[in-house]
């Protein structure tokens, strides 16, 4: 049929949705206050462009591509900007500033009431920060290096009974680190190391966070879906953050209470808190908890699988390290499992987790933002208030004029002179930055 034969109403129809889409690409293309910034074309149309690129798996090494092809400001979607910008970076993350996160954190907290990480509300944030900060201050985990102690021979035992065995030292990491966040969050390991089996619960963490990381992307999806979840029943693995590991973690607080425990776990001090603090609702400790099964194990257990794999995968550097650790131990300056305070002595160890976390953080997505009044420049380019702004550290961390010409390589020793290492943490961004860098991060890194 022949588009003169349509009826006038869908030739007219027809005509001004041409028109209505060739109007948006060229504004989004030449006339946006973002158009003169470099990125794919799909990216200056669609925010689904960015939810495939996290889709597809290895978001991560796509954006340290990107940067690398575009430069330090890649357009990401229609207003959204990812930055490598040394000085773009320290004025969108300095502590105190005006940058508060962006609307797709909505997705992230969701119905949840008390979350650190997703809530936008600056001042919500801080005091929901100050009601638990304490049961996450070094001091009070250093007197649980016992629990951690405990875990660490666990994990010892098992390995040692394999030892003429092929294993995943991956997998056994992450059940490791799990069982670390449930000694020192209810004063007893989840029982992962000494059954070798972590129940099918790491997937399912992975489904969610996976899940989390796309839709906060398109969030219409997110809430698209909770709109017709009565009807058409759950579709998306995010629901399991406040509904399966909320309950997971609930129980093991009720377990930890019936049973009792060390009072100085992180449950007890939270508990304690709340004594002193009665806006500290039941809910909002088992809300932490669920970040602590979630979050902490999982970021926990990526740390960890980093720093062996770039050891392994560079036995000089391995030597080097067994080396300090050796020459320490026949100073008699290591006991046999090493406390905290040892291996804060050890330079050439914290050089490794450093540059480990560097090359291998254990967040990968782009931190969002959003300018504040006023705008802000970078580079050549003026970014006007509104716009989405930010940082995903795999890309930041290899940025040359940061780390030298060797930003790729895996080099601890870059983090052995002081006066390089000092400038090095004010970009390192394992843990993020501002006043929303993450609660576990020791004062002292």
């Amino acid at each position: 049929m022949q588009f003169t034969s349509l009826p006038f109403h869908l030739v007219v129809v027809s005509s001004f949705l041409i028109l209505s889409i060739a109007a948006y690409v060229v504004y989004q293309c030449f006339l946006s206050p973002l158009a003169k910034i470099p990125g794919p074309f799909l990216a200056k149309l669609t925010n689904l462009y960015r939810a495939r690129l996290t889709l597809r798996g290895h978001s991560h090494r796509d954006y340290i591509a990107l940067h690398e092809k575009y430069g330090k400001v890649v357009r990401m979607a229609p207003n959204e900007l990812s930055i490598t910008d040394p000085s773009g970076f320290r004025e969108i993350y300095k502590a105190g500033n005006k940058f508060v996160k962006s609307a797709s954190y909505n997705v992230m907290q969701g119905p949840c009431p008390f979350d650190l990480v997703g809530e936008r509300d600056e001042q919500v944030h801080s005091s929901q920060r100050k009601l638990v900060a304490r049961a996450y201050a070094t001091d009070s985990l250093l007197h649980l290096e016992q629990n951690v102690d405990d875990v660490i021979r666990s994990l010892l035992a098992k390995l040692d009974s394999v030892r003429d065995q092929k294993i995943d030292l991956g997998e056994w990491l992450q059940l490791f680190a799990f069982d670390v966040v449930g000694s020192i969050s209810f004063s007893r390991p989840f029982g992962f190391v000494e059954s070798g089996d972590d129940q099918g619960l790491f997937q399912r963490i992975q489904n969610t966070i996976a899940s989390l990381a796309w839709l906060m992307h398109v969030p219409w999806v997110y809430h698209l879906h909770a709109m017709l979840r009565p009807v058409i029943g759950n579709w998306l693995a995010i629901t399991d953050k406040d509904g399966f590991f909320y309950e997971y973690a609930s129980k093991e607080t009720v377990g930890r209470k019936d049973r009792g425990g060390d009072d100085r776990d992180m449950l007890g001090q939270l508990l304690t808190a709340q004594s002193e603090k009665s806006q500290l609702r039941d809910a909002d400790i088992n809300f932490m908890m669920t970040t602590n099964v979630m979050a902490g194990s999982d970021t926990t257990s990526i740390s960890l699988r980093g720093i062996f794999y770039l050891l392994l995968t560079h036995p000089e550097k391995l030597q080097c390290l067994m080396a300090e650790l050796e020459t320490q131990k026949g100073a008699g300056q290591l006991s046999d499992i090493v406390s905290a305070a040892q291996a804060k002595a050890c330079p050439y160890l914290q050089a490794v987790i450093y540059e480990g976390m560097r090359l291998m953080p254990p967040v990968a997505s782009v931190i969002d933002r959003d300018v504040p009044a006023g705008g802000m420049t970078i580079g050549p380019y003026f970014i006007p208030a509104g716009t989405v702004v930010g940082t995903t550290a795999w890309a930041l961390h290899r940025v040359p004029e940061i780390w030298g010409p060797d930003a790729n390589e895996f080099r601890p020793e870059r983090w052995l002179d002081a006066k390089a290492e000092s400038n090095l943490k004010r970009f390192f961004f394992a843990f993020g930055g501002g006043s929303r860098t993450c609660i576990g991060r020791s004062k002292s890194d």
